[in-house]
């Protein structure tokens, strides 16, 4: 809309009008025209202007839209007892937040009520939600308090806050400190009696017999192959395959844990990572049943399933499935066969071998 200040005649305003308008612009062209046609009424001049640019209505959000808005004002923590201006005014950043967040109380139409105070007011900082009351039932009271805060007090408890939170930090350092160090020593005492036991190198034999042919099409598999069979034999020979009585499985115990020392929780089985056996199974690449380490039936026939005491750990599963793809049936004729006994033969819940 056009709107001039009040000039004494018609033609004094047409002619200030060309003040107000950009050189060479589209509104200075048609200036010139309406001079032309010797318009000199400014009531003739408003009503053509208006309907050359008509005016446009403002954009306007809804009161749920300013509520969102509302919610979403926050004041950090670190942003108190900052100096802000507001209207060529120097004001602390909390009255800043409290002018701001009051235009959009009345924008949305709730300053009567208490609606949303105390969501606005639990997302205040530590430092000023301590220092006002528990409830307000008006906005005016609500932003009131917040404006009239004692600025030392609030100084005061902001470097307490700061002061705690560093004192939580510091004591979560020395208990991460202490973990990792327990951490640390728990595996070389562990490595210390791996070292201490006697085992004995199982010989793996050098050349393997024919290999059962492989469907042509063999089923992709999860497993990341580095260097081939000759270096996964070699890594085999690493950890020997335990006997299942006390120092056997206190042996193995002493091979999980320095694997899981130097690989941690892996998602993902690599053919450098020899997993140590469990004791009682039988030998690895000898055609056994990869979920339970036996023979006379597949993987997919297992009748254990997870949560078993005779079902193997992931991570076995993979290390065996692993080892037949790169090495093939190398054990078949060198292994005792040692079967799965049924469930429901051994009269409890839990298979055995």
């Amino acid at each position: 809309m056009l709107f001039l200040n009040p000039l004494s005649t018609d033609a004094q305003k047409i002619a200030a009008l060309a003040n107000y308008l950009g050189m060479g612009s589209p509104a200075e062209t048609w200036y010139q025209d309406q001079i032309v046609n010797q318009v000199t009424m400014w009531a003739d001049v408003t009503q053509e202007f208006n309907a050359r640019w008509p005016p446009i209505e403002s954009a306007r959000q809804m009161s749920e839209e300013y509520q969102m808005e509302l919610l979403e004002h926050r004041l950090l923590e670190e942003e108190i007892g900052i100096i802000k201006t507001v209207r060529r005014q120097k004001v602390w950043t909390h009255i800043k937040w409290e002018e701001e967040a009051m235009e959009l109380v009345r924008l949305t139409g709730i300053e009567k009520g208490s609606t949303l105070i105390w969501q606005v007011k639990k997302q205040l900082p530590k430092a000023i939600h301590r220092l006002l009351d528990d409830e307000y039932m008006t906005w005016d009271k609500f932003t009131k308090a917040v404006k009239e805060l004692n600025m030392s007090k609030l100084k005061q408890e902001r470097e307490e806050i700061e002061e705690r939170k560093k004192q939580d930090e510091e004591c979560d350092q020395k208990l991460l400190q202490r973990v990792e160090a327990a951490k640390r020593a728990m595996v070389a005492d562990l490595m210390a009696q791996l070292q201490r036991l006697t085992i004995g190198q199982v010989a793996v034999p050098r050349s393997a017999p024919e290999r059962a042919p492989h469907p042509r099409n063999p089923p992709p598999t999860q497993f990341t192959l580095q260097q081939g069979p000759r270096h996964t034999t070699t890594v085999l020979e690493m950890f020997p395959h335990q006997q299942p009585d006390k120092e056997g499985q206190k042996a193995y115990l002493a091979q999980l844990a320095v694997w899981t020392a130097k690989h941690g929780n892996v998602t993902r089985i690599m053919e450098h990572m020899l997993y140590p056996l469990k004791p009682g199974t039988v030998a690895i690449c000898s055609g056994e049943c990869f979920c339970c380490g036996t023979h006379g039936h597949g993987s997919c026939d297992c009748p254990t399933v997870e949560g078993d005491m005779s079902r193997l750990s992931h991570n076995e599963i993979a290390w065996r499935a692993l080892c037949n793809r790169v090495l093939g049936l190398i054990n078949r004729n060198n292994a005792l066969n040692v079967r799965l006994v049924a469930l429901d033969e051994q009269g409890n819940k839990v298979g055995s071998l």
